[in-house]
């Protein structure tokens, strides 16, 4: 019976330090333990074989603001702070929803760091404290008693005009909106407009460049106090016969002409083609044979949108580049063994992209290359900001690592409790034995 004891012992403490043989850890360190009041400060937030998110609690946010969460992918994650006044704060690493690396047990502890902040140097000389004080102190009372004068308020315009035309209705500074009607052959108008107050910005004036059916114009008046006006002139090009287009259920305007309206993108060369009968403006890649053309909608806002001359559908056109690779991004409708899909902000971009955890800073975006026209997935790093096409062979390099140090574990479990199931048995047989001979075990 001893033996058997003694191998339930060795049994549990070979299970409890199984659990803990691969634990993760989380460290917190600052870029400076003193800083000035005005000045910012860097956290740095590593994990060792840990992920997930965590809170940036910080004691007194008075004295140093910052972000209030994070998180970390078995990596180091940097954090800005700013120092506002004269204190002592502890910065505080909460984890909210980590988890061990390789077994995936929660990670809970808690981790901080303490910052000093100090106000700047007077700047003053080192004589007598008395006199010297008391004389900037008054400096600094008449100025901000007498020599601070109150900003003006005025963001009015004294005129607006078009050159060549008259704007409708006749300028008035408290009219704010106005229309002009010019010919479809109109690329661009003059706008010039001259604030009330010589001390107010003024910005939209000059030429600017126009397309087929309705243009605003806006003109921005600022006042020296920072308020701001905005007049508007909605100038209506005509166009007799504008072709209108339905796309997800919203109308849009095919423009006929770019003149310089949207950037030209790399990889497209100008074209013209066919839609209704009138010629309009578009972009080929020759490449991948994808052809582009430009929509406006309601609010004056342009955009490329993949054409299909075939069935005359519209999409629109989303690229991302990375390190020189211009990706088409595509949607994917099927399902992706040991991913899921989630969403990134990229280049002002909402991306799909596919990944085995939502912590996990690689993933996978699918799309069309247009140097290449390779169409499949992309392997997309957050943390180095790469892009490279992803092979079926790195599969097996791309599992989830806390799934594969499991497994493993459980292998060496299952061996070594089947080694102790046999040496007990082997134990309660030989015991047998011996009673039977009438000995003692």
């Amino acid at each position: 019976m001893k033996n058997i004891k003694y191998m339930f012992m060795v049994l549990t403490i070979f299970f409890c330090f199984s659990k803990n043989v691969f634990a993760g850890s989380l460290s917190v360190w600052a870029s400076a333990n003193t800083v000035t009041v005005g000045d910012t400060v860097s956290v740095s937030v590593n994990a060792k074989e840990v992920f997930g998110t965590f809170s940036i609690n910080v004691s007194d946010s008075s004295i140093l603001s910052g972000p209030s969460s994070g998180d970390v992918d078995n990596n180091t994650e940097v954090y800005t702070f700013t120092a506002k006044k004269a204190g002592s704060v502890v910065v505080n690493i909460v984890p909210k929803d980590m988890a061990d690396y390789d077994s995936e047990a929660k990670y809970t502890q808690s981790k901080s760091v303490t910052i000093k902040v100090v106000n700047k140097s007077s700047g003053g000389g080192s004589g007598s404290s008395g006199g010297g004080s008391s004389n900037n102190n008054n400096n600094n009372n008449n100025t901000t008693t007498s020599d601070v004068k109150e900003k003006s308020s005025n963001n009015t315009l004294a005129s607006l005009s078009v050159e060549g035309y008259n704007i409708d209705p006749k300028f008035d500074k408290d009219t704010l909106e106005y229309k002009l009607t010019v010919d479809e052959k109109v690329l661009s108008i003059k706008v010039s407009a001259k604030a009330s107050d010589d001390k107010a910005e003024v910005k939209g004036t000059g030429e600017v460049k126009l397309s087929s059916g309705s243009n605003t114009v806006e003109v921005k008046v600022s006042a020296e106090n920072g308020n701001e006006k905005i007049y508007k002139i909605i100038v209506n090009v005509e166009d007799q016969h504008p072709i209108k287009v339905k796309v997800d259920n919203k109308e849009f305007t095919v423009v006929k002409k770019n003149n310089d309206l949207i950037n030209k993108l790399e990889g497209y060369e100008e074209g013209i083609l066919k839609i209704a009968d009138q010629d309009v403006v578009c972009y080929k890649n020759n490449i991948t044979g994808i052809v582009l053309v430009i929509l406006k909608d309601s609010n004056n806002k342009f955009g490329y949108y993949v054409y299909n001359d075939k069935n005359n559908t519209y999409y629109l056109y989303k690229s991302i580049t990375v390190g020189g690779l211009t990706l088409q991004l595509l949607d994917y409708d099927k399902a992706l063994d040991n991913f899921k899909k989630y969403k990134i902000k990229l280049q002002n971009l909402d991306v799909d992209i596919y990944k085995v955890k939502e912590s996990h800073k690689v993933g996978l975006i699918y799309g069309t290359n247009i140097k290449t026209a390779n169409t499949g997935f992309y392997v997309y790093d957050q943390n180095e900001n790469t892009l490279s096409k992803y092979y079926d062979e790195e599969i097996k390099m791309y599992q989830d690592k806390s799934k594969q140090m499991k497994n493993y574990l459980m292998i060496a479990m299952g061996l070594f409790a089947f080694c102790a199931v046999i040496f007990i048995i082997i134990s309660l047989v030989r015991s047998k034995k011996l009673k039977k001979r009438g000995i003692n075990y």
